[in-house]
């Protein structure tokens, strides 16, 4: 199984989360599993008032090398 650290950040806030995958995911599965996690409130989100935009969502994932 393998370990990837999404990152979700834009309008306002920024939420990082370690996902398990049994491959590697596509993209629709990891914006799946973000969404379960926030919703099931494991996810934590932050307020950010950083430079990111503040009227679009990026969300980014890499493979973690253990």
């Amino acid at each position: 199984m393998k370990q990837y650290k999404v990152r979700l950040f834009g309008k306002g806030i920024l939420g990082e989360h370690l996902i398990p995958f049994d491959k590697e995911p596509t993209a629709d599965q990891v914006n799946e599993a973000v969404a379960l996690l926030i919703n099931e409130g494991i996810m934590k989100l932050e307020r950010d008032v950083g430079f990111y935009s503040r009227n679009s969502w990026t969300l980014t994932y890499e493979e973690v090398k253990e």
